[in-house]
This record gives structure tokens, sequence and C-alpha cells, in this order.
């Protein structure tokens, strides 16, 4: 994906030759991995020309981007919010981009920032070529470009759910106390390569990560919680083999390419079917045989329903001897487990239900939150 955008710009900048040019392409992505991911491939590509590239993130001293940009790069890869900040700080010149390339179009609008996208637009000429990449087409994007792209025109490679029938897809079916189990049990038993470990919330990732060291496992972990040197470092770590298994939320699943990944596991099912499509993709990938499994409990069951529905696919059911191996199709064991879950977290520390906050009168007739009390 990221070659069908980039050798486009960069056989037109070869041809035009300008040098003169500040910043004549400008791509943006969702995550400070895939920023950094995206300027190691333009380096690659343009090995041997003159074309110059360089990125620039949220965590990073703002002085050292603004030192970089005066060499005044022919393409510029960058994340929303580090470019919001240069906008604010009026420290960045985008009046010469001739193309621009939104990567994980989507993602970027699932995460709000679509008022940065917006700005973008209006900094740039009106002339600009603007391309939306993603591996999944949701409405959010089809929506932005109806609004933004003039002269539109919609490349399908091809349909998603023929692409996820090249993965090898398979389930268990299990209580939630098990998956932990499970997953060590997998990784001893069949897994011996390296793969990555999906999780749903960056508390969870924490504590699968703890288990499996606990289990003499050579894990890295990768969420939102961790300093931006952490990440790429667990990322360039993972890539380059000196561990077997990456817990990570689904800031990974996004344009991330970790060469030969034997198999991804879904320890969580995600919320949504773009991010199961995201997850899977990262194994399976430049005509290799790909692996994905997923730990389905009966509270996930309904969000697993809904994946294999829209992919128009069954996937394969797999039991190991000790484990529960029970797919609960009886709904109203579902509704009764997820009401379960529910009420527990309507309850304090001790068992007790939380109280709601006591509404304070203020002094006069009217009643309502007295904000200086209840702040």
């Amino acid at each position: 994906k990221t070659a069908s955008f980039v050798l486009p710009i960069l056989h037109n900048l070869l041809k035009q030759n300008d040098r003169n040019i500040y910043i004549k392409a400008l791509i943006i992505a969702p995550t400070k991995e895939l920023a950094v991911q995206i300027n190691q491939n333009i380096q690659k590509y343009a090995q041997n020309t003159s074309i110059t590239s360089n990125v620039i993130f949220g965590g990073t001293k703002m002085a050292s981007d603004v030192k970089m940009l005066e060499k005044s790069p022919d393409i510029l890869v960058c994340t929303t919010g580090r470019l919001a900040q240069h906008f604010k700080e009026k420290s960045i010149n985008l009046n010469n981009v001739k193309y621009l390339v939104l990567d994980e179009a989507d993602t970027l609008l699932d995460m709000g920032f679509i008022n940065e996208i917006t700005l973008t637009l209006e900094t740039i000429p009106a002339d600009s070529q603007i391309s939306l990449f993603s591996a999944t087409m949701g409405t959010s994007i089809k929506k932005l470009s109806d609004k933004i792209l003039k002269q539109k025109v919609c490349v399908n490679i091809d349909k998603v759910h023929k692409q996820t029938h090249k993965i090898n897809q398979k389930v268990y079916f299990l209580s939630k106390s098990e998956k932990v189990a499970l997953l060590s049990y997998l990784i001893g038993k069949k897994y011996k390569d390296r793969f990555i470990v999906f999780t749903r919330t960056k508390h969870m990732a924490k504590i699968v990560f703890d288990e499996l060291v606990k289990s003499g496992l050579k894990c890295l972990n990768l969420h939102g919680d961790m300093t931006q040197a952490a990440r790429l470092k667990s990322i360039d770590s993972f890539k380059k083999k000196k561990a077997q298994v990456l817990v990570a939320t689904d800031i990974t699943a996004r344009g991330i390419d970790i060469e030969a990944l034997e198999c991804v596991i879904n320890y969580d099912i995600p919320n949504s079917v773009d991010d199961y499509i995201h997850r899977i993709g990262r194994t399976g990938r430049a005509g290799r045989d790909g692996e994905a499994v997923s730990f389905v409990s009966p509270a996930e069951l309904y969000s697993f329903k809904v994946i294999e529905r829209t992919l128009q696919f069954k996937m394969t059911e797999e039991f190991e001897e000790g484990f529960s191996n029970k797919r609960e199709d009886d709904e109203k064991t579902v509704k009764i487990t997820v009401k379960k879950e529910q009420k527990q977290k309507t309850r304090g520390a001790y068992g007790k239900k939380a109280q709601e906050p006591k509404r304070k009168k203020l002094k006069g007739k009217r009643s309502g939150w007295n904000i200086h009390d209840d702040r």
C-alpha cells in the first residue's frame, strides 16, 4: 500500500526536478509507528535519487523539527497532532505541496482528527492532488471523499472478505477466565515463531504481558501508555526477532509491517469488523501463509457473529482438551453474561453498589450541582 502512493509521487517529483520548492508532498498517518515506517520505506524507494524525506511526530522537541524543516525535505511524513502544533506555531510552510496523502484515512477520522485535516486542506494549494488510502472503505471515508475530492476516482483492489479468506482463521470458544491459560498452552505447543497478541484495552495488554513474562516467554509490550521511545523500541526489537511475542492494542493493527509473521491471536474480539480485518492483516503478507486465532468468551459472541456475517465466512472451530470449548449460541445465556459483567462494573472495590454523588442545594430557590463542593 505504501508503495502504491509513494512510487508515483517519486516518479513525478523526479520528472519535475525542481530543488527550490519546499515540501512538495505531505503524507499524514494516524500513529507515530506507522509514520516512521512510511518514512523508512520512502528512503528505501528513493535510494540513488536526489529526493529527500523526513518524519515528524509528537513526543519529540519542536526545535528539532524546525531545524529539520529548514533543510526543506521533498516529502514530509507526519502525524496529525504534531502537524497541528506546527500550524499553531506557524513553523511550517505547505504553500508548495502538490501531493497530499491521508494514509489509514478511516482511522484518522475515527480518532477525531477531522479539524486538523480540514485545516491542512485549507493550507495547501487548491490544485493539490489529494489521495485517501485504507485497507477498509467505511462510510466515514466516503463522506470525507465526497466533501474534499474533485473529479473523484475510487480504486478498489479486491473485496475485503476475499482477502481475509487467504488467512487461515480459527476460533476457540471458552470462558474469559481460561484465556490466559489457553494462550500460554498454544504458545508452548503450536507456535514456535513470532506472533502478535491483540487486546482491546491497554489495561488488558499489561495483564497479558505480565502473565506471559511470568511463564518465561520473551515478550514485548506496545500500547498508548508507553513513551514514544519505548513504543518505537518495541516495534524495532520485534522486527529484529529479539522476542517471540508482541502484546499490543489496536495501535499496532494499522499498517505496521512485520516480515514473515506466523500468527495473530485476538485475545479480545475487537469492537468493529474493520479492526478485525486490520489485525489479522499483520500476517499472511506478501503472498505468505498466515494464521489468525480468536478467543471468544460468551460476552463476545455477538461481536464475533457480526464479524462472521460481514465477512460472509465461517471460521474453523478449534478444541483443546481441558478447556470448555463451548460455543454459547443461546442468546439468553449471552445476555445474562453481559448483564452480569455490567453489574460488576457498577460495584465498588468492596463489592458494594457504587453510590451516586449526592446533590447539594445551592442558596436561593434553585437547586442543582454545587460545582465547588463536587469537583
